[in-house]
């Protein structure tokens, strides 16, 4: 079984920045409660661009598919909060454990 990474790239509205930053955590300490996510960051770059990352990993595509069809998940609050949206599926040929 590989381990599945989705890689997102937003580029939120500046004035809608803080905003959409806030729910994005909050959408991702919900979806660390689903069996299967591994583990959710959210990055910027430094020094700040405007950009914000989401990165994903995936014990399996079953566990994706659970997420995706969990009653009321939807993309959707992102509406109006992003000017652009980027989106790459990895299959993980190796992710060691944290060292800290």
């Amino acid at each position: 079984m590989t381990p599945i990474s989705i890689y997102i790239e937003y580029r939120p509205f500046p004035e809608r920045f803080d905003e959409f930053l806030n729910l994005l955590k909050k959408e991702s300490e919900d979806t660390m409660r689903d069996d299967g996510c591994l583990r959710m960051e959210i990055a910027q770059p430094t020094p700040p661009d405007g950009r914000v990352f989401l990165i994903e990993l995936w014990r399996d595509e079953a566990a994706i598919k659970a997420h995706a069809s969990k009653p009321g998940h939807s993309h959707e609050w992102q509406n109006g909060l992003v000017s652009e949206k980027r989106v790459a599926r990895c299959r993980v040929d190796c992710s060691p454990p944290p060292a800290w």
